[in-house]
């Protein structure tokens, strides 16, 4: 594939993705978050992951720690 026809398949694209994007719910809201979380998803990750954390250690207890322990190889 030369130069040209890499253009003309990468603008094809791009237009097809436009499309997709303002065919969804709330395309300017989607567009914001999507970019958002694109360069920021530690910002989302990682509260999660604690929240899950809080939420089986509150379930299972004891066997929780016990599982992830197992988990790392260390009991």
């Amino acid at each position: 594939m030369n130069e040209r026809e890499f253009l003309k398949t990468l603008e094809q694209r791009a237009k097809e993705q436009e499309k997709i994007i303002k065919s969804t719910f709330l395309p300017n809201i989607f567009t914001s978050v999507s970019f958002w979380l694109g360069n920021h998803p530690y910002r989302i990750l990682i509260p999660l992951a604690l929240i899950v954390t809080l939420i089986l250690h509150g379930l299972f207890g004891g066997r929780y720690d016990e599982f992830i322990l197992k988990i790392f190889g260390k009991l």
